[in-house]
């Protein structure tokens, strides 16, 4: 089953949203992190399958030093 990706972003209401292949899920939850880094107003990434949340990650907070 292919998973689907949405990029939530700030300052928009829709998510971006991509369909992804039939993958191992480690590799999916990857391609989704690349997606959120590729958006730079991305703030968390959600991969579900079908109608399941599987993961969700978070854009790491900006570290200033």
């Amino acid at each position: 089953m292919p998973y689907l990706c949405y990029i939530h972003r700030r300052t928009s209401a829709s998510p971006y949203f991509e369909v992804l292949p039939e993958m191992p899920r480690g590799l999916a939850i990857e391609r989704a992190s690349a997606l959120l880094a590729e958006r730079p107003d991305g703030e968390r990434a959600e991969l579900w399958d079908d109608e399941r949340l599987v993961f969700t990650l978070q854009r790491a907070p900006v570290q200033i030093v």
